[in-house]
C-alpha cells in the first residue's frame, strides 16, 4: 500500500494545541528505533528511512521518498529495510561508487533481516548484500552498526557491536575490497544492547569509540572512551573518567563553549550498581583536549529507557550556540516529556529548559531522535519515535516529525580557504591536508568539515562527503544532521593511499548541520612508485614513558622497522621479532614495518 504525507500542506492536527507535530500515523507506529535522513535516489531532495519495533514486537521499517514538495510516498517491498528494535540506521558510501549506502543493526525478532549492509543502485533501490563479502556480526542480538575510517587508509570501514562475549567487531577494509574482522581492541567484551558512537574527542584525525552498555562481566553500567592508536586498534583510555555510568541510553557530542572540542552529553539509566540514587541520568562533561569532570549544571532526571538515539545536539534556535534536545521518562513529574535545552551560557554550561511537551513535542520514551531540514527553510526540523503517553494521552508508539518555528534562519558557512596538500613518499605515503576555517564560522559553535576525495583515475571515492560538489547546488548535504566527516579537524592526514591522481576539497558544516559551500577543488598526486594500501598484520603500538614499543601477533615473522623524525629524517632502521621496544625523546615520528606480509606505516606520538 502507498501512502502519501504531505510535509509542506495542511498539517495533521491531533487537537489545535499540538498542532507543530505532525504524526506519519499508526501504520508507522514503532519505538526503540532511528531514521535516517538522505538523498538516496540521487534526485535533489530528502528521503526517510526510519525502522524499528512496532506493538507486536517485530521489526517494522519504512523508506518514504520525496518527490521534491514534501510528498512523501511510503515504499514497499526490496527498497524497505528493517533493524528491529533498540537498533540504528547509517549512511555511508562503502564501495566507493557515489552513492548512499546503509549499514543497520537491531534486536530482531522474526525472520526478516535485523542486521546487514544494503547496496544502493544509485536510484534508491536496496540490495541486501552478500554477507560472504560484507560479513556481519553473527550474535543473535546486535544494537549497533557504523561506517568510519579507523585507519585513515581512505577506505571506509565498518562496526558491530552486539550481545553476549567478544561481539564487538570492527570490519577493516582491505584494499582487495575485503573485510578481516577484528576483535582485538576489546578482548572478551560481553555487553548488553551496547550503544556506540564514534567521535575524534582529541582531534587527532583518528576516530574513537565511546561505548554505552551493561557490562555483563562486572554487572555494572558501562560508560568508556576507547582511544585509536592510529593503527584502527583502541585501548580504553584512563584519562576519561565517567562519573557514576549509565546504560539503556545515548551519548552526544558537540562543541558547547566553543573551544574547539567537542563535548560529551550523557543520558540513561544510572541506578544499577553505579553510584546513582536515581533511575535516570542526565550529564553534560566538558572535554579539555580529553574529559574533564562532569559540568556542574541542573538538569531534570530522565530514563532512556531502551537503547536509541534519544538525545540531540544542535543549534535549533540559530544563534550560533549549541543547545540539546532530550527525552524519556521524568521522574520528577512522573511523566514522559521531551525538553529542549537552550544554551544560555556557554563558557559556564548554563542551559535553559523549554517546557514544550504539552505544545510543542509529544513526550515520549524508548525513543528515537533524528534531525533534518525537512521544508527547505534553513532550519532544522526533529524527527522522533517512541512510546506517547502522559499529557499528549497518545498512549501508543508514534513516529512523526516536528517543524522548527524558530524566528531566526540558519545561515550557511562560507567555504574554507588556503587549502594544502603535502604528499610525502619517503617512508611509505602519508598525505597532509590542511585549510582555514572561514571567517563566517567565527564566534561560532559546533563547525566541523566534509572532506571530499575521490582518486580520478579509477573513479573510486576515497572520501564521499555526502554533499554535492560543485555546480548550483554547491555544498548541499546529501545527507542530513551529521558532522562532518572529518569532524572538528582542520588538518588531516591520510597514509597509504594507491597511485593515480586525487582531486579533493572541503567544506564547513555548521551547528545546525546546516553546509556551505565546497572551496575550489584540488588535486595531488601519488607516484606509481609508491606502497599500496597496509597489508593484514596489525601492529600494536604503544608509547609509555618516552618508551615506544610494538608487538607484533606473530613472533615468528622477521621484521625491519624504520623510524623517521616528522621532517623525514631517518633514525632508525632495525630487524625484529615479535617485540620491539625503544627508548625515544618526546616528539612526533613516522614508522614504517614490513615484513613478508607487507608493509605498515603510521605516525607515532611519544610522550
Amino acid at each position: 500500500m502507498k501512502r502519501n504525507l504531505l510535509l509542506l500542506g495542511a498539517l495533521f492536527l491531533i487537537s489545535v494545541a499540538h498542532a507543530q507535530f505532525v504524526d506519519f500515523g499508526t501504520d508507522y507506529d514503532i519505538q526503540k528505533g532511528d531514521f535516517a535522513v538522505g538523498d538516496i535516489d540521487d534526485d535533489g531532495d530528502l528521503d526517510i528511512i526510519f525502522s524499528g519495533d512496532n506493538n507486536g514486537g517485530t521489526e517494522k521499517g519504512a523508506i518514504l521518498i520525496n518527490d521534491g514538495s514534501g510528498n512523501f510516498t511510503s515504499q514497499t517491498g526490496d527498497r524497505v529495510i528493517k533493524m528491529g528494535k533498540s537498533g540504528n540506521i547509517q549512511f555511508g558510501d562503502i564501495d566507493g561508487d557515489g552513492d548512499l549506502d546503509v549499514i543497520f543493526a537491531g534486536w530482531g525478532t522474526s525472520a526478516s533481516p535485523s542486521i546487514g549492509i544494503a547496496l544502493n543502485d544509485g536510484q534508491g533501490n536496496f540490495t541486501l548484500a552478500n554477507s560472504d563479502s560484507y560479513p556481519i556480526n553473527p550474535a543473535t542480538t546486535v544494537t549497533s552498526a557504523g561506517f568510519a575510517d579507523f585507519n585513515l587508509d581512505g577506505l571506509l570501514d565498518y562496526y558491530y557491536f552486539g550481545n553476549g562475549v567478544g561481539n564487538c567487531i570492527i570490519y577493516f577494509h582491505q584494499a582487495d575490497g575485503s573485510f578481516q574482522a577484528s576483535t582485538a581492541s576489546f578482548g572478551t567484551c560481553n555487553f548488553v544492547e551496547p550503544e556506540v558512537t564514534v567521535v575524534d574527542f582529541d582531534n587527532n584525525g583518528y576516530p574513537d569509540i565511546f561505548i554505552t552498555a551493561y557490562d555483563n562481566i562486572t554487572a555494572t553500567r558501562f560508560s568508556s572512551l576507547f582511544k585509536n592508536d592510529g593503527f584502527g586498534t583502541f585501548t580504553q583510555y584512563a584519562g576519561v573518567d565517567i562519573y557514576r555510568k549509565k546504560a539503556n541510553g545515548t551519548s552526544s557530542w558537540g562543541d558547547f563553549n566553543g573551544d574547539g572540542y567537542l563535548d560529551l552529553l550523557l543520558n540513561g539509566d544510572g541506578w544499577l550498581n553505579s553510584g546513582e540514587d536515581n533511575d535516570g541520568i542526565v550529564r553534560i562533561y566538558k572535554n579539555n583536549a580529553g574529559l574533564s569532570a562532569p559540568v556542574a549544571a541542573t538538569f531534570e532526571w530522565y530514563r532512556q529507557n531502551g537503547v536509541g538515539n534519544g538525545s540531540v545536539i544542535v543549534d535549533w534556535d540559530n544563534d550560533g550556540k549549541l543547545d540539546f534536545i532530550i527525552g524519556g521518562w521524568n521522574a520528577n513529574t512522573s511523566k514522559q516529556e521531551t525538553a529542549l535545552y537552550v544554551n544560555t551560557n556557554p563558557a559556564n554550561f548554563e542551559f535553559t529548559k523549554s517546557l514544550l511537551t504539552d505544545t510543542y513535542f509529544p513526550g515520549i520514551s524508548e525513543q528515537g531522535f533524528r534531525v533534518a531540514d525537512l521544508n527547505g527553510d534553513n532550519k532544522v526540523d526533529l524527527l522522533l519515535c517512541g512510546y506517547s503517553g502522559g499529557t499528549m494521552a497518545l498512549n501508543r508508539r508514534i513516529a512523526g516529525y516536528v517543524l522548527n518555528q524558530s524566528s531566526k534562519a540558519s545561515v550557511a558557512p562560507g567555504a574554507p580557504t588556503n587549502l594544502n596538500a603535502v604528499v610525502d613518499q619517503s617512508s611509505g605515503v602519508m598525505v597532509t591536508l590542511t585549510w582555514q576555517a572561514p571567517a563566517s564560522e567565527a564566534a561560532k559553535f559546533g563547525t566541523t568539515y566534509n572532506l571530499s576525495l575521490k582518486n580520478t583515475t579509477t573513479g573510486k571515492w576515497f572520501y564521499n562527503p555526502m554533499a554535492v560538489v560543485g555546480g548550483s547546488k554547491n555544498g548541499w548535504r546529501k545527507v542530513a544532521g551529521r558532522m562532518g566527516n572529518v569532524f572538528a579537524n582542520t588538518e588531516f592526514e591520510l597514509y597509504d593511499l594507491p597511485a593515480g591522481e586525487y582531486e579533493w576539497t572541503v567544506q564547513a558544516i555548521n551547528g545546525a548541520y546546516l553546509g556551505g559551500a565546497f572551496a575550489d577543488t584540488k588535486t595531488f598526486t601519488i607516484q606509481s612508485t609508491a606502497v599500496s594500501n597496509p597489508v593484514a598484520f596489525k601492529p600494536v603500538i604503544s608509547s609509555i614513558d618516552n618508551h615506544l614499543k610494538i608487538i607484533i601477533d606473530n613472533s615468528a615473522l622477521k621484521n625491519r622497522i624504520r623510524i623517521y623524525e616528522i621532517s623525514g629524517q631517518l633514525l632508525t632502521d632495525e630487524e625484529f621479532a615479535g617485540v620491539y621496544t625503544k627508548e625515544m625523546k618526546s616528539g612526533i615520528y613516522l614508522v614504517k614495518i614490513e615484513n613478508a606480509s607487507g608493509i605498515v606505516n603510521t605516525k607515532v606520538i611519544v610522550k
